[in-house]
């Protein structure tokens, strides 16, 4: 059983690796045909390496992104969107939603801290936890630590969400702040629009099902991104989810992948699906904030769901048209 694991194991890596080695040559060859160093607009260079990308891909995938210059890009290989705006669109223009998954736990982390500042109660008020709240069954870190409970400060329980992305503490944020509804109706407080959160993660977890009722554009995802941007030094709370973001542990192999520049810092949130009753990954997904050296930056939205490929192949795809982004916009091509 071992060997056969084992097997498994560097057949998904190998892959993995192919499927970065086609994507780089078809971006290239993008690159060759369209004139890179010539005129073509960058925001059409940026929608061609993502389709290059994401195209060949047996899932549903769908990017948006939206650059520093006002670039905005979104691709969707379930409908022929093609995107090209000067003037960031509506997020409810109609785009194909995704199951967030734990990307959730961003709109979640705005809310609660939402809530703690119109209450007036600094983050590292302490809360109760005990014993039945912690669920068993289901990925927590806190509860593996903290088996007894004990008495957390909600920024703790926040950063296990957040860094982790612990189910127990997302739940456990939830039953002291309203619930997914408060999540939701927060965050369309924000002037966002084009998502929905319903179920809490014990509910996606009993009912595959309702991991499709949190869900969002990718376009919602990345205006959302921009607004957390623009309050980021708004206050400790503001600051506080940023610095957090940006120790994000999950995900490693998805946007900070194959980018590894010196200044630059990457914010963001994964979420990741079980396998659903078609033998697919309901979702590989992450969502974030690149900041450049010289204070640009580049909001990124990736969700790939109904995956036939493997988990390393998400993450590679993931990864892949992360690093063609950020290659096109750092004006480094053969990042």
């Amino acid at each position: 059983m071992k060997r056969k694991t084992i097997a498994l194991i560097i057949l998904n890596v190998a892959a993995a690796m192919v499927t970065g080695l086609c994507a780089g040559i078809l971006y290239k060859n993008y690159q060759k045909k369209s004139g890179a160093a010539g005129n073509v607009p960058e925001r059409e260079l940026l929608y061609r390496a993502v389709a290059a990308i994401a195209d060949p891909a047996d899932a549903k995938i769908g990017v948006a992104l939206i650059t520093s210059g006002g670039d905005t890009v979104v691709y969707d290989n379930q409908k022929a969107i093609r995107s090209l705006a000067d003037t960031v669109p509506e997020a409810s223009s109609g785009d194909v939603f995704y199951p967030m998954l734990s990307v959730f736990k961003f709109h979640q982390a705005l809310a609660v801290c939402g809530w703690l500042r119109q209450g007036g109660i600094p983050l590292d008020t302490e809360v109760d936890v005990t014993p039945d709240m912690l669920q068993e069954n289901t990925w927590s870190p806190l509860r593996d630590e903290h088996p007894q409970g004990g008495r957390f400060p909600y920024g703790t329980l926040l950063t296990y969400s957040l860094v982790q992305s612990d189910n127990n503490a997302c739940d456990i944020l939830f039953s002291l702040t309203g619930g997914p509804a408060m999540t939701d109706r927060y965050i369309r407080s924000l002037g966002v629009d084009g998502f929905d959160i319903e179920c809490t993660e014990a509910m996606m977890h009993e009912n595959l099902a309702d991991c499709y009722r949190n869900r969002t554009t990718p376009l919602s995802a990345v205006l959302l991104l921009e607004k957390f941007l623009e309050e980021r030094g708004r206050d400790g709370y503001s600051e506080f989810i940023w610095q957090t973001m940006t120790s994000c542990g999950t995900g490693r192999n998805r946007i900070p992948g194959r980018i590894s520049a010196d200044g630059v810092t990457i914010a963001h949130k994964t979420g990741t699906g079980d396998i659903g009753p078609d033998g697919r990954i309901i979702g590989v997904n992450d969502i974030g904030v690149i900041l450049l050296p010289d204070g640009t930056h580049i909001s990124i939205a990736v969700f790939v769901s109904d995956a036939a490929c493997s988990m390393p192949e998400c993450e590679n795809i993931i990864s892949a048209i992360s690093a063609a982004v950020f290659g096109i916009v750092a004006h480094k091509p053969d990042m």
